[in-house]
Parts: structure tokens; sequence; C-alpha cells
């Protein structure tokens, strides 16, 4: 071969690598542009988070703290070439098994015992097709009812209620507790009846929780283990047993728990879809001893962490799982579609800016039509494409004549609610449809 020849070919060579270089350092920005869009969408509720991660062409960097950013120390960084890798981890194992492998990592490429875990259990996620197809067999559906009050006793100690007379001598008694399991059962039977597999979170009355105890029975049981964790003196310890509002001790004791409890078996369940079940009231109507004008919908999805919550590595864990998982994408798309149908099957529109409620201007990020990003403790919880409901304002002057009737524990059930969960149910067929026509050939 003639030395020009070679010359050649070597030119050729080297043109072809570079040009693979150059398609590589095209995807590279490409991936980290759109990293850094999904990051300004869903989740940077504050500026200040920017000091705790950063994303360019070479993958994406969580840092400790603020003073670890400036000495260049990560904590934790993921390349573009790991990503799918990663993308499984958070998509096909448990939370704590997806906390430790954030943990080992660190900056270091993934060992080949991860790589083969994540591909063994992958491999264990199949669908299997029932011998006779429905619209939505090989579908999983997790229902979580929020709240837990049968009575209005246990609704007063969850603020969960509207307990008013109107002019006309009504006497109206709505417990969320009760609305969200009776929506539940309604739901769950219709998508049974498409063929979903569905699992609920609570299923009972009894004013307890998905751990299946009474909000008595656990206090009785587990509180003052609680406050040992807490590492509480004998005086505070009485003095919370003893003196504390039972309003307090629910929030700040056994919802935390029971919260968890809800979490961890909606994630052992692995569904295709997540609805978190509440019903909404006017927060201008404060007591709620009276009717409001207002009505309107909305819904929530992970995301919105503010400032000081990205304070420890388990935040900064949840934050990397929501930024670079399709759940959170798949999340918008799911309340998209059960947002269509509270506006146009039950007629109650998307809160719009001048009817927004004063706290989400703090706390969540608009991503229109009534759909918000908010770092809710559920919704950082989950691994799975969710729909956080709220479908109307209970205390609404027409709502609440309408709902007044639901008393699932005597087998009364609210016309009213029957709508909510078929509202649900319609926004849930739609949604399955839209994924399976995005992976059609």
């Amino acid at each position: 071969m003639k030395i020009s020849s070679i010359y050649k070919c070597v030119a050729i060579i080297l043109c072809t690598l570079c040009s693979s270089g150059d398609i590589y350092a095209q995807i590279n920005q490409q991936l980290a542009h759109y990293y850094k869009r999904r990051a300004k969408k869903y989740l940077v509720k504050s500026p200040k988070l920017y000091e705790y991660f950063s994303i360019d062409q070479r993958g994406i960097i969580v840092y400790a703290s603020p003073a670890h950013r400036k000495q260049n120390r990560a904590e934790f960084y993921v390349r573009w070439d790991e990503l799918s890798t990663l993308k499984d981890v958070f998509e096909y194992s448990d939370r704590s098994y997806q906390y430790q492998v954030y943990c080992n990592k660190g900056v270091k490429p993934f060992t080949p015992d991860v790589i083969q875990s994540v591909q063994i259990l992958k491999s264990m996620t199949t669908f299997t097709p029932s011998s006779i197809m429905k619209p939505l067999s090989g579908i999983r559906v997790a229902i979580d009812p929020g709240h837990i009050a049968e009575d209005m006793k246990m609704a007063k100690v969850e603020g969960r209620f509207v307990d008013m007379k109107l002019k006309d001598g009504t006497h109206i008694q709505l417990k969320e507790g009760d609305l969200t399991l009776t929506t539940a059962y309604i739901l769950k039977d219709s998508l049974e009846k498409y063929g979903a597999k569905v699992f609920l979170t609570r299923e009972t009355a009894g004013n307890s929780g998905a751990s299946k105890e009474s909000y008595n029975l656990w206090k009785k049981r587990h509180l003052q283990g609680k406050l040992h964790q807490h590492k509480l003196t004998k005086k505070e310890m009485m003095h919370i047993l003893y003196h504390t509002p039972e309003s307090r001790i629910y929030r700040q004791y056994y919802l935390q728990d029971d919260l968890e409890v809800r979490a961890q078996k909606i994630n052992y369940f692995k569904p295709d879809v997540t609805v978190v079940l509440h019903y909404n009231a006017d927060e201008l109507n404060v007591g709620w001893n009276k009717p409001s004008k207002r009505n309107f919908s909305m819904s929530f999805i992970p995301g919105s962490f503010l400032s000081k919550e990205l304070a420890t590595k388990r935040d900064r864990y949840d934050f990397l799982r929501i930024l670079i998982s399709d759940y959170t994408k798949n999340s918008y798309y799911l309340s998209k579609f059960v947002m269509e149908q509270f506006e146009d099957y039950l007629d109650v529109p998307a809160v719009d800016p001048t009817t927004e409620p004063r706290y989400l201007k703090n706390v969540a990020l608009p991503l229109g039509n009534g759909i918000y990003a908010r770092n809710l403790r559920l919704c950082r919880l989950l691994n799975s494409p969710m729909c956080y409901g709220e479908p109307l304002l209970q205390d609404n002057e027409k709502e609440l004549r309408a709902l007044n009737d639901n008393d699932k524990k005597n087998g009364n059930i609210s016309p009213r609610v029957i709508e909510v969960a078929n509202s649900y149910f319609y926004g849930i067929l739609n949604y399955v449809n839209y994924i399976k026509s995005q992976h059609t050939p």
C-alpha cells in the first residue's frame, strides 16, 4: 500500500473518531440541558438549592452542603453513561436498597455487583397477559384513601371535617376520612371490572390507618416508645402524654408513622399507577362553619423542594431520584388526565391564579391546569407515577348538600362520591391508554 493511501486511511479513522466524540459531546450536552430544565420545572422552588447540585456535560453531581460545593467535594456523582443504570436502580428496587446504592456509590463508578443485581431485579418485572384481556389487564393500581376518621370525634382530632348548620336547619357533618374510603371502594370495584389489580392502603373503617390499628390503640401501644426515641426527659414525656392536645400528638407522631407504612405498602406492591385520595376545603373559609361560594380542583405530583429541604443525605437522594425518574413526568400526565375529568365530568374548574390558595405560592411549583409539584411526604416517598388529588371543596354551598348523606359505616353512599370515583377511573383509563400508545411500535 502506498504511503499516501495509509495517510488517507488514518485520516478517515481519525475523522470517524472525532465525529463519534462530537456525537457523544452533543448527546451529553442535550442530556445536561434536559435535566436542567426538569430541575427548574419540577424541583427547584428556592434558588438556594443550586448550591447542592450541578448538571453539566459530565453528568449530575450532588454536594452535601454549599461549602462542599465551593471545595468541589462531591457526595454523589453519576456520569451520563451510568444514568440508565441509576434509573433502573430507582425503578426496580425498594427505597432501602436505593438509598444504600446512593450512599455506597459516592463518586465511584457502579460496581459489577450492583449492575448485575439491578439486571436481575429488572428481569423479574414481567407482564403476563390474562387469558381474557380487558382494557386494564396487567395494570396494577394503588389507592391511598387519605386520613382515617370514621366518626366526628376522630375527624376533629385530624382537623379534617365540616360541621355546620345551614339556614334551613340542615345539619351538615362531613368526615374526610369517610369520604376518601368510600371513594376508594367504588374506584377499586370499577378498576377490577376492567381487569386491573388493585391495592388499598386501608380497607376498613374504625379510625385506623395503613397499620390497621386504630389511633387510640396505636397511642396506647406505641406512643411512649416513640417518645423514648426522641430522647425526651421524663418531665417532657409526662407533659406530652397528659397535657398535649390530641391533634398535636396525631400530627407529630401517629401521622408520620402512618404515612411511612402507606408508602412502604404501596412501593412493595409496585403499582403502575398510584392515586392518593383527598377532599379539599376553602382556606378563606377558616372555621368551616358556613358555606363557601368557591369551588375548584387541584392535584399534586413530586417536586418543589424548599431552601432547607436538602439538608440530609436522604433528602438529597430523594431529590436525585425525583429528578431523573420517569415517574416524575408520568405523574404529570396521570394528573393531567385526572384533572381533565375533575373539570369535565365533575364540572369543577381547575384552580387558577385568581383562586389559588395562598400557601401554594410559597411551597409549590405550578405546572398548569391545576397541577402542582409539591414536596408532600407521600409525594417524596412513593416510587411510582402518582396523582395526589383534591377534586372539590367540601364546604362549597352545593357540594355540602351533595356529600352530606355519605356514611360508609352504615352503607350510605353519596351519588357525588360515586362521581368523584368515576372521575379518577376515567382519568386512569385515559392515562393507561396514553402510555400504551407511547410504547406502540
